[in-house]
């Protein structure tokens, strides 16, 4: 069975849940103490062994390039801060941690929901399956896409990664039936078992996806359902977002 090395993950919303921030700062570029979002994020793909990401991205989405990029200026003035300071910051804390990945980039002309946003990797994925990861969801001790991958080299089927929220919040998420069906935001909840942003989907799931993604995941016929046993944080709320900030700053991560 081929090894899975592509991911594609998905920044191209318009965040209106954090404007006025978001206007200039793109969601996944918020910091979870000194690292942004999407830096949890590709370190997460990273472990689990994803050498070939796919950065969709909106307009005004270019400081997620340059923070990915090497930045020779602060570099040089860091090693010569260091010559002479004893306590000056070290040139490692601006270190390229992803300079092992091939990271692409492709910008989304307009936010018209997810299902559109990912038909733009089709020909970044191929014929070959790929993870897909939401940027809403961080996780910490643990690692859903590697849960993903281990699943797919035992049964080759495509994966959902699960997790039980409460009750009383379950109708904000897509709720996973005793079949395996995602049921999106219902009004009543019939389970607080949940999707929670990462996916790893079949070869040619880009070719056939309508406009409804949640559909095309139904269209699955067979598929591993994995509950996580990694600590999630709903980055996409203010609330969620600073809970997992102090999350950070208290573990030091």
């Amino acid at each position: 069975m081929k090894k899975i090395t592509k991911a594609v993950i998905t920044a191209g919303g318009y965040a209106t849940r954090f404007l006025p921030i978001t206007k200039a700062v793109p969601k996944e570029m918020l910091p979870l103490g000194d690292k942004p979002v999407i830096h949890y994020i590709l370190a997460e793909l990273q472990q689990a062994g994803i050498t070939d990401v796919l950065l969709l991205i909106g307009r005004g989405r270019e400081c997620l390039m340059n923070y990915l990029d090497k930045n020779y200026e602060v570099d040089d003035y860091l090693a010569r801060r260091m010559a002479t300071t004893p306590d000056a910051t070290p040139v490692t804390v601006t270190t390229n941690f992803f300079r092992d990945m091939n990271l692409s980039f492709r910008r989304v002309p307009l936010p018209q929901g997810v299902a559109d946003c990912v038909k733009h990797a089709r020909s970044f994925v191929g014929d070959e399956p790929f993870v897909l990861a939401y940027c809403d969801d961080v996780f910490f001790d643990g690692n859903p896409t590697m849960e993903m991958l281990n699943a797919y080299a035992q049964t080759g089927q495509p994966a959902i990664t699960a997790q039980t929220v409460p009750w009383e919040d379950a109708h904000r998420y897509g709720i996973i039936t005793t079949d395996g069906q995602i049921i999106e935001k219902p009004a009543k909840p019939t389970s607080n078992l949940v999707a929670v942003g990462r996916y790893l989907l079949p070869p040619h799931f880009c070719d056939t996806l309508g406009t409804d993604i949640v559909a095309a995941f139904n269209k699955i016929p067979q598929k591993n359902i994995i509950t996580t046993r990694a600590k999630r944080f709903d980055t996409g709320n203010k609330h969620g977002f600073f809970t997992a900030f102090q999350y950070v700053m208290q573990n030091q991560l």
